[in-house]
């Protein structure tokens, strides 16, 4: 675990770069430190490393006060990806990646062969690669040598200063792909710096937003989207950028609570009656005599109500009785394919206890998307 206390860092004795800052990593997790400008991010990484000293505060590796390890020995074991890679141009690709198993003396068979299984691991062949000088590969591969260099010694620990931003966006999002991949199989504590939500959002277990110094929001990037802190944070993130990562979207947020029953032997004539009261242009048939007065049997809309001549007959004869329930904690991208699969215009949405929560509807999901657009108008 990485742990920040009462962390603060001014390089001119007056201006705070980092601002009483208290931050807790667990073993394994994947934060990304993400801001303006100058709000402290990349300075609260390099102190992890010592490359940076705080002003006063401490900083903890499991447990450890980190200024009583030897700071060398600390980078060392601590895996470390810039942005400009870093790369050594008149070492060879292996030569580079075996550069800190070579300082901690390991022999040259097991540098080798640790330097050939990274190539493997980073997806460059190292028949191929192994021999090649930083200047022969292209940015893309340079990244990735970088990222394997990092992970020479198998650190514990592997902080990622913006490594991304200067790729064009096809190699960067295939990088940040391969990362999470990476980060499945090896779970390593990564913290990563940069200045781009929709790259926070896809590679953080957590984010910490930063301004001025200061950490305003800490927090599963979930409940950022869902629950900003404040108005700095809503508006750094954009209203909009939920329906940017529609896997964060649930059903539970796209369906109308608004659902309106009618008894299974109501007539046509009720129920129109009922939409035209309600404003509402479906009704949810429930047997209002059941010990589950809310339990839905079957859908009717104002639609299906027109083509009916014979105004005797009840809601549960004529009631679309194909009814498909989901969860409310089912993701919108597979609420929709479901209802693409099924050709469905309408589905129930269960809470918990699969009791009747909502209903979602074309139209429903159209209103949503209308607010947002207003919104995002509206910001402009």
């Amino acid at each position: 675990m990485i742990e920040l206390k009462n962390v603060f860092k001014s390089f001119d004795g007056k201006t705070q770069v980092v601002d009483n800052l208290d931050l807790q990593i667990q073993q394994g997790e994947f934060v990304v430190l993400i801001g303006e400008s100058g709000c402290g991010k990349t300075t609260t990484m390099k102190m992890i490393n010592r490359l940076i000293d705080p002003s006063s505060g401490k900083i903890f590796i499991d447990g450890k006060d980190i200024t009583t390890v030897n700071p060398i020995e600390l980078r060392r074991n601590i895996g470390y990806v810039i942005q400009k890679v870093g790369l050594f141009p008149h070492m060879t690709v292996g030569q580079n990646i075996e550069l800190i198993p070579m300082l901690k003396e390991w022999d040259k068979e097991k540098r080798r062969k640790r330097a050939e299984e990274l190539l493997e691991l980073v997806d460059l062949p190292p028949e191929e690669y192994y021999s090649r000088y930083p200047n022969e590969l292209s940015g893309g591969q340079q990244q990735r040598i970088g990222v394997a260099r990092a992970l020479a010694v198998n650190p514990d620990i592997i902080l990622m200063d913006e490594p991304f931003s200067a790729l064009d966006p096809i190699t960067r999002e295939q990088l940040q792909k391969e990362l999470l991949k990476l980060q499945d199989e090896l779970q390593k504590t990564i913290v990563f710096v940069t200045h781009d939500m929709d790259e926070a959002l896809k590679l953080g277990d957590k984010i910490a937003v930063m301004k001025d110094g200061k950490i305003l929001q800490y927090d599963t990037p979930e409940n950022i989207l869902r629950n900003p802190q404040n108005e700095f944070v809503e508006y750094f993130i954009g209203k909009d950028r939920l329906w940017k990562s529609p896997e964060l979207l649930y059903a539970g947020d796209i369906m109308n609570k608004r659902v309106i029953t009618v008894g299974m032997k109501r007539t046509p004539a009720q129920a129109i009656e009922l939409m035209k009261e309600k404003g509402v242009n479906a009704l949810v048939v429930v047997d209002k005599e059941s010990s589950q007065p809310q339990y839905p049997l079957g859908l009717i809309t104002s639609n299906e109500l027109k083509h009916i001549s014979e105004h005797s007959v009840k809601m549960k004869d004529i009631m679309n009785k194909n009814l498909r329930m989901i969860p409310e904690t089912m993701n919108m991208v597979d609420v929709l394919s479901f209802m693409a699969e099924h050709d469905l215009k309408n589905i129930f949405v269960t809470d918990e206890n699969e009791k009747l929560s909502g209903i979602i509807t074309q139209s429903s999901i159209l209103n949503v998307i209308t607010e947002v657009i207003t919104d995002h108008k509206e910001e402009k």
